[in-house]
């Protein structure tokens, strides 16, 4: 008894973990795996947690140091006449000393450098996040592209196989010549080429997105033939080319930098002006003979005062640094003017890139449902003997073309959608949440 229970829940284990695995992947679920196991976005996480050290590091110039020293001389002295040994004397001694900055322009210039820089790092991973979203929504629509290509070619093959025996038949039968039948033969044998390329290009999309996951990639969920494409809100470009200026990663990150090239330029520039430091001394020193110890009481010495550093001249160093920094700044500027037209320049172009598509898709699906129609009037013309052959063929292949093309579109048009929000500085997760309700349920029959 008990070992049929055994089997019982070993066997329902295995079909639980049978029906895990064969569960297709979502968009959503790839997007969460991403965040976790994608090596790039890891990095650029590392990169931002290191660059906050920046701060403390900045800071510290602005502390009390202190330092402890600790060290053993020993004296020889002898006679320059005979050389001989006149005293041979051991010193012993340790200090402990304190600095404590009170006025330095330029370590304060470059605390408020390092805060710009620390936003910069986090500017960097918001943006790796953007850019992850992306991938991870590229490499999935291009999976999905793949399929769809295949399963259309395999359609058309199939499509083709009937014409081919078909066409054999009437020549066998006398109605058709041996023509109808090389040219379903030749139709034939290039789509087996040609699905040789899509099962490989399948192959490859997968391997892309397992390397983002972490993780072997095999179903993923399509989109639904019957989803809603999203327009952009509001149908303004204006509007968005005005939060693109606002929200806009690399607009923001440009200025940031701008601004922290500035602080340097003032740290630079405040070498010039002295600096006040607090000094603090403490400690002691003991002599030990050659011929016995020194009986003489050890001595603790300490000392308190504030120091006044005047830089006077040091080479033109300074001058020369004040001079490159100023030419960085100008750099600077230039570069946050260019991020904020390119910014401009992106939302534009997905703007209408995205309403371009909703056209496009709108005008495929018209094409396919005429392409249909025409084949299946071909196709009925040639079993009465009005068209030939090679009418159908057309026909057949027009249509399949006509879908894989629908279908790239769409997803080109959702892809369009997520760059437009990306370039506006409005990119969420709630974006992918969003095209994951587009996707076909998992009982679905669309599933590959």
């Amino acid at each position: 008894m008990m070992k049929k229970k055994l089997c019982g829940f070993i066997f329902a284990g295995l079909l639980i973990a049978t029906q895990a695995v064969a569960t297709p992947l979502d968009l959503w679920q790839a997007w969460l795996l991403a965040q976790q196991h994608d090596p790039i976005y890891a990095a650029q996480r590392a990169q931002t947690q290191a660059s906050q050290e920046q701060i403390a590091q900045a800071r510290a110039r602005l502390l009390p140091a202190v330092d402890a020293v600790a060290g053993i001389t020993h004296n020889d002295t002898r006679r320059a006449s005979r050389l001989n040994q006149s005293s041979d004397t051991r010193v012993n001694q340790w200090q402990l000393r304190l600095s404590q900055p009170l006025f330095d322009l330029s370590a304060i210039a470059q605390f408020e450098r390092s805060r710009y820089l620390a936003s910069i790092a986090v500017f960097d991973l918001e943006n790796a996040k953007h850019e992850l979203m992306l991938r991870v929504a590229q490499t999935y629509f291009a999976i999905l592209s793949a399929q769809d290509n295949l399963r259309s070619l395999q359609s058309q093959k199939q499509a083709i196989e009937q014409q081919l025996a078909a066409a054999q038949q009437n020549f066998a039968l006398g109605g058709a010549t041996i023509t109808d039948t090389y040219e379903a033969q030749s139709r034939l044998d290039l789509l087996n080429a040609q699905l040789v390329i899509a099962e490989n290009n399948l192959t490859t999309e997968k391997n892309q997105l397992s390397r983002i996951l972490g993780r072997p990639v095999q179903h993923i969920a399509p989109l639904h033939h019957q989803a809603t494409l999203p327009t952009p809100e509001p149908l303004d470009p204006h509007a968005w080319v005005q939060q693109a200026s606002l929200g806009n990663l690399s607009l923001m990150r440009a200025s940031l930098a701008m601004q922290a090239q500035q602080y340097q330029l003032k740290a630079d520039q405040h070498e010039h002006t002295p600096t006040v430091t607090l000094q603090a001394r403490s400690g002691s020193q003991s002599n030990m003979g050659v011929f016995g110890p020194n009986t003489s009481p050890r001595s603790l010495d300490s000392s308190i005062g504030v120091e006044l550093s005047i830089p006077l001249y040091q080479g033109g160093a300074i001058a020369s640094r004040v001079r490159e920094n100023a030419s960085l700044l100008q750099q600077k500027h230039y570069e946050q003017e260019n991020a904020r037209r390119q910014a401009e320049e992106q939302v534009r172009s997905y703007f209408s890139g995205v309403l371009a598509g909703l056209h496009e898709v709108k005008a495929l699906e018209a094409a396919e449902k005429s392409s249909r129609a025409a084949w299946e009037a071909n196709q009925t013309a040639y079993e009465i003997g009005v068209r030939i052959n090679i009418d159908v063929l057309n026909a057949q292949q027009q249509l399949y073309e006509t879908q894989r093309a629908l279908a790239q579109a769409r997803y080109n048009t959702l892809l369009q959608g997520l760059r437009l929000k990306q370039a506006a500085g409005l990119l969420r997760a709630e974006d992918i949440a969003a095209l994951n309700t587009l996707l076909a349920p998992a009982n679905s029959s669309l599933m590959q």
